[in-house]
């Protein structure tokens, strides 16, 4: 799930830090594509639980401190930004806040699945027992 949770993160930064290049190289493509928000609150309903389940489970397992401040930051900031950043920073701000969200959350994802790798552990695995 931390992978996942990186990928996406990617996806969202990758979207919000290409989509200006694309706009501009080819504008058809603007009438293909969501909006801005609609996007981001589509990618918030996948990044949340997939986050949530997976930051949960590393936090209760490897009690990291690092991982549960970044998580919660990372998803705090994507979150109000999903909601209010278009209003509250416009859209050059928003990019700018979603990336910096995005990296946030995926630092948090890469630290839980380096302690599940120093803890040697299976949680990532869907089973409670430690795998061969």
């Amino acid at each position: 799930m931390d992978a996942a949770a990186v990928v996406l993160s990617g996806v969202c930064m990758l979207h919000c830090l290409a989509l200006p290049i694309a706009l501009t190289i080819l504008p058809i493509v603007n009438v293909t594509l969501l909006d801005e928000s609609t996007f981001h609150l589509i990618m918030m309903a996948v990044i949340l639980p997939i986050s949530i389940i997976a930051l949960t489970i590393g936090c209760r397992q490897h009690k990291d401190k690092l991982t549960l401040v970044l998580g919660s930051v990372g998803l705090g900031i994507l979150t109000i930004t999903a909601i209010f950043g278009h209003d509250l920073l416009g859209l050059t701000g928003e990019r700018i806040v979603t990336s910096i969200g995005g990296l946030i959350l995926a630092a948090a994802h890469i630290q839980n699945y380096l302690c599940c790798r120093n803890d040697d552990c299976a949680h990532e695995h869907w089973t409670n027992h430690k795998q061969p």
